[in-house]
């Protein structure tokens, strides 16, 4: 066969029943003309309907089986059986449910893509951190309150960061110390300090603060504190008028480490010394020679009366001191603002209890892991770690989101203030504040996951945008 003729072949029976477009039946009729061939086939085809024309007026089906063949064939049941839908098979009903289900699944599909295109458009952009350093610093005052001797201390830079008037920075005079040292080992200053932190004296008083504004003065506040022997202590952030700017409770932990740097040389006074009317023992600690922080610690009780913190010149960086102390009966008021919820490390054998970080180490810079908090609510991860040897703190916090106005890294170094550093780790940004040295957070930071820019790929914008479509209460 011709492959003109198998080219005509498939229309000779529309042109037989002149079915077929005006164009392409000129075609047909004027290959039908030279084809002696396509002519017989033709008149075949003719005969066949001409056959079938005759058998219908002589016989007709039954009404039933009409009305039931017309109802499969649906809307193929008013043209010739060439022109219905498919490859020149019958109608019938699984053909009919397959293009129905071709047909769902076409519109399906087209809600689906919908879906994913509007889930991409609502899709929420990364928290953003407008202002982290003081977030961080804010973490650091409530955390380091918790673990630390200078609780009062982490309340007052606490109370600053969220804008309390202390009035004009003022002076500060530097304990006097005449009595003779003598060196003790690090150890044994550990013990002092341990047993100041772990002291079960039920207490009330009015600490006084002092914290170097750089320059050469200090931003001053009170602190009325009152500690409930195995319930923890409330601290009372008093303002330049005396009122009340903000309360903090800071629950009982158990034993924590308290290590000495292993640079750090210890010196204990000879005689006890004054605090008030309080009976002292002074301890010194100094770093090649220079002062670094003293303690003069209670000889009855161990509680610490009076703290210094020192800069690299000698100079008093911060201070802390009871001006009134009652030792014996003391409730805590329930008119707490302030909770501070931090637990201790022990409990984090939890399995799942470290959120973000691919590994939490349970040290960094030879600080020992001491407490921790996280959450995950509405979807929002974040988690903070407290590390402290007693001396020395550092809080590591990871939370998702993205920094303002860019993805960098960034150290902020204040005086009077602990220092942060902070940097974009892909989804969540994480930062370290510490009143340690540079080179011990660097060392932290070299543990931490690394900095990369804020990268949401396509999964996880549909992802978070059909949250927002479907939200999972």
């Amino acid at each position: 066969m011709a492959a003109c003729c198998a080219r005509i072949r498939d229309d000779l029976s529309a042109y037989a029943d002149d079915t077929l477009a005006p164009k392409r039946w000129e075609q047909v009729s004027y290959h039908l003309a030279g084809c002696a061939a396509c002519r017989a086939d033709l008149a075949a085809i003719t005969s066949v309907c001409s056959e079938l024309s005759r058998c219908r007026e002589t016989s007709t089906a039954p009404d039933a089986l009409a009305a039931r063949l017309e109802s499969i064939a649906g809307e193929s049941a008013g043209m010739p059986l060439y022109m219905a839908s498919g490859s020149g098979e019958l109608p019938s009903a699984r053909r009919t449910r397959t293009r129905r289900v071709a047909q769902g699944g076409v519109a399906l599909l087209a809600v689906v893509m919908s879906a994913v295109v509007l889930a991409v458009l609502i899709a929420p952009d990364p928290a953003r951190l407008t202002d982290p350093v003081k977030t961080a610093r804010e973490q650091f005052s409530m955390s380091t309150s918790a673990v630390s001797v200078n609780e009062a201390v982490g309340a007052v830079l606490l109370a600053s960061e969220r804008g309390a008037d202390f009035g004009q920075s003022v002076s500060y005079q530097q304990r006097g110390t005449d009595s003779r040292l003598a060196r003790i080992s690090a150890d044994r200053a550990s013990r002092l300090l341990r047993g100041a932190t772990e002291s079960d004296a039920s207490l009330t008083g009015t600490q006084k603060v002092w914290v170097s504004d750089g320059k050469g003065l200090y931003r001053t506040a009170d602190v009325r504190t009152t500690k409930v022997a195995g319930e923890g202590a409330q601290l009372e952030v008093l303002d330049a008028r005396g009122d009340r700017f903000m309360s903090s409770f800071l629950p009982a932990f158990g034993a924590r480490p308290v290590e000495a740097p292993e640079e750090w040389t210890f010196s204990e006074s000879m005689l006890p010394e004054q605090v008030g009317d309080r009976s002292a023992v002074r301890l010194l600690a100094t770093v090649d020679g220079a002062p670094a922080a003293a303690w003069w610690l209670d000889t009855q009780t161990g509680v610490l009366l009076w703290t210094e913190r020192y800069d690299g010149a000698g100079d008093v960086q911060l201070a802390m001191g009871y001006k009134d102390l009652h030792y014996g009966d003391a409730t805590l008021s329930d008119d707490i603002t302030q909770h501070i919820s931090l637990e201790p490390a022990s409990a984090s054998q939890t399995e799942g209890w470290c959120i973000g970080l691919p590994e939490c180490p349970q040290e960094v810079a030879g600080l020992p892991l001491v407490a921790y908090s996280s959450s995950d609510r509405q979807g929002h991860r974040s988690m903070m770690l407290v590390y402290s040897d007693g001396f020395e703190s550092a809080v590591v916090g990871w939370t998702e989101g993205a920094l303002e106005g860019g993805s960098g890294e960034l150290v902020d170094q204040r005086a009077g203030a602990p220092t942060v550093a902070l940097w974009q780790a892909d989804e969540a940004v994480v930062w370290v504040t510490s009143n340690g040295s540079e080179q011990m957070i660097r060392e932290i930071g070299e543990q931490l996951p690394q900095h990369a820019e804020h990268h949401a790929s396509l999964l996880d914008r549909v992802r978070a945008g059909l949250g927002r479509l479907v939200p999972v209460g």
